[in-house]
């Protein structure tokens, strides 16, 4: 058995493996990691061979602490590791990498499902520490695809197949956008972070994800219009990874919401969806709060009328290589968020 770093010309080989895999991940794919190194935040890729196949991989990306040599290292969605015996063999490949890029510890968030206790036994066995804060929402929300249209619709609240319906007798029209129309996009989800008080990426974040995922066949664009108004009342960026499809960035024009525009948008992506041959639709994160203060308590709802299962997931765990640094990191950590949490209140 062995554990190394991937090269490049090994890419293929990473995607079968991870698309494949029982929980694979678009952020776990080979050109989202490209993506995010263009980005400023260099992806390390470690795999498990068995007999020259990989059986356990993990992507992370390295983020430079402020003044200092140091880095945190960070892997959504992973480690990918469908067999559990091989868990400690890319947790030990993972800290032995990790410590030759200084890091100050490894922040993991797997994509397995919270009733897979066994992992957490093994986890923690491996010394690793519930992290003080997650990154990825603890919850999703997916829609089954492989389900007739009419069953979808019917697992719907009555209230979202009306506007959805309503949306097509006001004229509503969805239509598949290019790199040209990501400034509508950009403009309509800032509106919408303005309401919600939530943060968006850099505008250069979603053209620089345009140009990498988009000839891979693994970013779209869906915008919806109104008749004579040339520009989209909503707009969703959605990804495409093996046989799931995602949802994790839009926006509306809240002085249009009378037209469901965000509605038309989810139906018209389930039917992309099926077209791309998806099996499955993540809507990308959910909170359970109850307080509708939560910037997800919004968005949360709006999923749930359409029908789709919860799923809850294992946590956020960090793999700790510097004690002292990683206590000083998360106390500034917690003053940092508890400023930003009063810019956007």
């Amino acid at each position: 058995m062995v554990t190394r770093e991937i090269s490049p010309s090994e890419k293929n080989l990473w995607d079968t493996f991870v698309k494949t895999s029982p929980a694979p991940h678009i952020v776990q794919g080979w050109y989202w990691g490209e993506f995010k190194s263009s980005f400023g935040t260099p992806a390390t890729r470690i795999a498990v061979f068995q007999d020259d196949k990989i059986v356990a991989s993990c992507q992370y990306t390295l983020h430079k602490i402020p003044f200092s040599q140091k880095y945190v290292a960070y892997s959504p969605k992973g480690p990918v590791c469908p067999e559990k015996k091989y868990l400690p063999n890319i947790i030990s490949g993972i800290k032995k990498s990790a410590s030759a890029e200084n890091c100050v510890f490894v922040r993991i968030e797997p994509n397995v499902p919270e009733s897979t206790s066994d992992w957490l036994k093994v986890l923690f066995e491996e010394g690793l520490l519930k992290s003080p804060r997650n990154i990825f929402a603890p919850f999703t929300l997916i829609l089954d695809l492989t389900k007739e249209d009419t069953e979808i619709l019917s697992l719907m609240r009555e209230k979202w197949r009306y506007n959805i319906k309503l949306a097509t007798r006001k004229g509503v029209v969805v239509r598949e956008g290019e790199k040209k129309d990501l400034d509508y996009f950009l403009a309509l989800q800032k509106m919408t972070a303005d309401r919600a008080k939530f943060f968006v990426h850099p505008d250069a974040y979603y053209h620089q994800l345009w140009e990498i995922l988009k000839p891979q066949g693994q970013v779209y664009l869906l915008s919806a219009f109104i008749p004579n108004f040339a520009k989209p009342i909503a707009s969703w960026l959605l990804f495409k990874y093996g046989d799931t499809l995602y949802y994790p960035y839009g926006g509306s024009d809240y002085e249009y919401r009378s037209f469901m525009g965000s509605h038309a948008l989810m139906w018209a992506s389930v039917k992309l969806g099926k077209n791309l041959g998806c099996r499955q639709f993540d809507l990308w994160g959910a909170t359970d709060s109850s307080n509708q203060t939560d910037p997800w308590f919004g968005f949360t709802r709006f999923k749930e009328g359409f029908g789709p299962k919860k799923v809850s997931f294992l946590g956020t765990f960090d793999l700790v290589l510097d004690p002292l640094y990683y206590k000083l990191f998360n106390w500034a950590d917690k003053l940092r968020w508890l400023y930003l949490r009063t810019l956007r209140f």
